[in-house]
C-alpha cells in the first residue's frame, strides 16, 4: 500500500521517536506541507478535507493522535502501553531464568511455514512445531477416498509447478501430514495464522480435520492477525520480531464449535467441482472468523474474469510490466507490496503463475533472451502487445490458453466452458 515518505514499517516502536514524528508533522502542517495535511484529513476525526485553514489551531497532542492512529492505535496513550508492554517483554527475555510461555502442558504449534519456529525458540516457547505447507491456494485440491492417492496428487503438482524433485515433496507431505495425525497426543494445539488466503485454506482444512479427528481433550486455540502495530505494510507473522510472539500469545483465543463447523463447509467447499457453496460462503456472513470472507473473495478473483479471461494476479502483473520492463524480484515486490489487495503468493508460487502466461504460444509477456537462463529474480520481463491487448479488453485470454489450470476442486480448461469471475457485481457465472 502507498506509505508517506516518513512513515515507518517498524515494530519495533520508540516513545520519543514517535515524539519527534509527531512534532514534525505538526510543524509541516502548519507551514502548508501538503502531505502533512493529508496525513491529518485521512487520520484526525476533527480534520476533513478542504478545512486546510483549521491547521494553525492544532495542538501537538492532534498531531500524536495522527501518528497513534497511522500505526493502528485508536490513541496516542493506547500507543503507548502498546510500547511499554513490548519493552517489559523484551526485558523479560533476557532474564538467566526465563520460564518457557508454553510450560503448563504439552504443546503443538501449526503454521503454515517455518517462519516462526526459531523465533517461537527465542522468545521462550517449548513447544513442538509442526510446519503445515501444503498450498491449497494453488492446484487440484480435491476430496480423495485414499490419503496415499490425495498425496501423490498434490506432490505431482508442486514438483511440476515449483520446479522440485518430485520424491523429496512427496516425502515431505508424508512427513507433514503423519505429523498431524499424531497432534491428538497434545492436550493443546495452537495454530497461529494470517489473514490471506494461502492461511485461510490451510486453517480451514486443519479446522476440518480436527473436528473429526480430535477427541475432547484436546484444547485448540487460534492466533490470527492481519496488522500489526508500527508495520506499514504488514505480509506476514515472519515479520514480527520475537517479543511480539509472547504478546500474541496472550491474546490467543479458544476455537469454537461454530468456527469448526465453518471451517468444515468452507474446506467442503474447496474441494467441490463446482466454486458455488464457496461463493455462498464468502458472501454470507463469517464473523466468527473475520479473516475468512476477504479470503475466499480474494481467491474467487483468480477464477478467469468475464471481461478477458485473466485471474487477478494475472492481471496485476501485466499493468505493473505495461509501466515499464522490470525485473522478477521487483516485478513480484511491486505485486505483494503495492497492487495486491490481499497478497497470498510466495515467489515460488509466483514463478508458477509466470511460466503458465510464458508456456502459451502467443504469451502476453517476455524475457529478455539474455536473462532467460538466470534465476526468475534476476530474469528481465516485459509486457507483449497481446498483454497489452487483454489490458485494453480487445482480446480474451481464455481463447488463447494451452494449459488447465485448478482452483480447489475445479479444473479450468481450455477452450471449454469454465466459471469465470465478474468484478463489477462479484458474482460467478459458468459459461
Amino acid at each position: 500500500m502507498p506509505q508517506h515518505p516518513d512513515s515507518k514499517n517498524d515494530s519495533h516502536l520508540n516513545l520519543e521517536q514517535q515524539r519527534k514524528r509527531a512534532k514534525d508533522i505538526l510543524k509541516k502542517a502548519k507551514a502548508g506541507d501538503p502531505v502533512s495535511i493529508d496525513r491529518f484529513q485521512k487520520y484526525h476525526p476533527d480534520c476533513r478535507p478542504g478545512q486546510v485553514m483549521f491547521m494553525n489551531l492544532l495542538q501537538l497532542a492532534d498531531a500524536q493522535l495522527v501518528i497513534a492512529r497511522e500505526n493502528r492505535f485508536s490513541s496516542w496513550s493506547q500507543m503507548k502501553a502498546h510500547i511499554d508492554q513490548m519493552e517489559r517483554i523484551r526485558n523479560k527475555l533476557k532474564a538467566p531464568q526465563l520460564v518457557p510461555q508454553d510450560a503448563d502442558c504439552p504443546t503443538l504449534h501449526i503454521r503454515c511455514g517455518s517462519d516462526l519456529e526459531q523465533s517461537l525458540q527465542q522468545a521462550g516457547f517449548v513447544g513442538d512445531y509442526l510446519a503445515f505447507t501444503d498450498p491449497f491456494c494453488q492446484g487440484p485440491v480435491q476430496s480423495l477416498t485414499s490419503r496415499s492417492e490425495y498425496i501423490e496428487r498434490r506432490a505431482g503438482f508442486m514438483a511440476s509447478a515449483y520446479q522440485m524433485e518430485l520424491e523429496a515433496v512427496r516425502n515431505r507431505l508424508r512427513l507433514e501430514y503423519h505429523q498431524l495425525q499424531g497432534s491428538h497426543r497434545y492436550p493443546r494445539i495452537v495454530l497461529w495464522f494470517e489473514a490471506d488466503s494461502y492461511d485461510q485454506l490451510s486453517l480451514s482444512y486443519l479446522l476440518h480435520y480436527f473436528r473429526y479427528e480430535l477427541g475432547d481433550a484436546q484444547k485448540l486455540e487460534l492466533i490470527c492477525i492481519d496488522s500489526f502495530p508500527g508495520i506499514q505494510c504488514f505480509r506476514g507473522l515472519g515479520q514480527l520480531p520475537v517479543e511480539a510472539l509472547p504478546l500474541l500469545w496472550s491474546q490467543r483465543q479458544s476455537i469454537t464449535t461454530e468456527q469448526m463447523h465453518l471451517c468444515d463447509r468452507t474446506w467442503q467447499a474447496v474441494t467441490a467441482p463446482s466454486p458455488k457453496d464457496l461463493w455462498s460462503i464468502a458472501t454470507s456472513d463469517t464473523s466468527k472468523l473475520s479473516a475468512l470472507a476477504p479470503a475466499l473473495m480474494r481467491h474467487l478473483q483468480e477464477f478467469p474474469w468475464v471481461e478477458d479471461g485473466l485471474s487477478l494476479t494475472e492481471r496485476l502483473t501485466l499493468t505493473i510490466l505495461a509501466e515499464g520492463a522490470c525485473l522478477g524480484q521487483d516485478l513480484f515486490q511491486a505485486l505483494i507490496h503495492e497492487r495486491d489487495p490481499l497478497p497470498y503468493l510466495g515467489d515460488t508460487m509466483y514463478w508458477f503463475v509466470l511460466q503458465q502466461l510464458l508456456d502459451a504460444p502467443n504469451s502476453p509477456l517476455t524475457v529478455q533472451p539474455g536473462t532467460l537462463d538466470l534465476p526468475w529474480p534476476q530474469r528481465l520481463f516485459d509486457i507483449t502487445p497481446l498483454g497489452l491487448a487483454l489490458l485494453h479488453k480487445q482480446q480474451h485470454w481464455r481463447s488463447l490458453q494451452t494449459c488447465d489450470r485448478w482452483l480447489g476442486g475445479v479444473q479450468i480448461q481450455p477452450n471449454q466452458p469454465c466459471w469465470q469471475w465478474n468484478q463489477k457485481t462479484q458474482t460467478l457465472s459458468y459459461s
